[in-house]
């Protein structure tokens, strides 16, 4: 199964868990919906169209980190647009329409990504872009205003592997079969989030994952069929 590398960082990262939309905390990072809109990103897809285009429903996306998991908490300035300012978006005169929101971002977080599943051209293209390092809109970790970079690292074939224990480079979906070793002195992120949604923005699939907050690799055993080699590297597509 041919598979895509690239890392990608930033200085800082707002991947929104759904259920602070006042207050908004991040996933550690980005679930594979919000890598598909930066692959959309890349490759200039319309929003409306980028998850068909890719495939929501075949392709494949596993996360690593890159660095540490560090969290930022401030508040932020924002401006209130709908009816408190001109066309040009100026307060008008008399009001007030700035509110802070208080917002928990990732400080300098960096993550290698490997996509599999893509169409021949697709995967040409994106391959293409991202050795030129030109991407046809910018790519940000989450909100707009966390503007990211990408690196090319490179492709090789995915291949199933079959011995009992193993060592993961990215994040770890937990399922039957499959036992992580937790070590002392190290902290784990255990956590449920969004695997795959279509372009009506409707989740299909919940997957519950495992990774270490220091960037490490993960260690354990079991889950045939789970975990990949790619390259000198062991992987587990969410």
């Amino acid at each position: 199964m041919r598979t895509l590398v690239f890392d990608i960082c930033g200085e800082y990262g707002l991947f929104k868990k759904p259920y602070s939309p006042m207050s908004p905390v991040s996933y550690p990072l980005p679930p594979p919906p919000a890598v598909l809109g930066m692959l959309g990103a890349v490759l200039g897809l319309d929003k409306a169209d980028y998850h068909n285009r890719l495939g929501w429903d075949r392709v494949r996306i596993g996360v690593g980190l890159r660095a540490p998991v560090r969290v930022f908490r401030a508040a932020l300035n924002l401006l209130q647009t709908k009816d408190g300012t001109d066309a040009f978006f100026r307060p008008r005169a008399g009001q007030n329409i700035h509110t802070q929101v208080p917002c928990e971002l990732l400080r300098a977080p960096g993550f290698r990504i490997h996509v599999a599943g893509l169409d021949v051209a697709l995967a040409d293209e994106l391959a293409a872009r991202l050795r030129a390092g030109r991407t046809a809109y910018t790519v940000t970790l989450g909100l707009a205003s966390c503007l990211a970079d990408l690196h090319w690292v490179g492709e090789w074939d995915a291949e199933p592997i079959t011995g009992e224990a193993w060592q993961a480079s990215t994040a770890v979906p937990l399922g039957a079969g499959l036992q992580v070793h937790y070590e002392e002195s190290r902290r784990y992120h255990r956590l449920r989030i969004p695997a795959v949604m279509d372009a009506e923005r409707t989740v299909h699939r919940y997957q519950e994952i495992v990774l270490t907050e220091d960037g490490q690799p993960i260690r354990g055993q079991g889950g045939t069929g789970v975990l990949h080699a790619i390259g000198p590297d062991i992987i587990a597509f969410l």
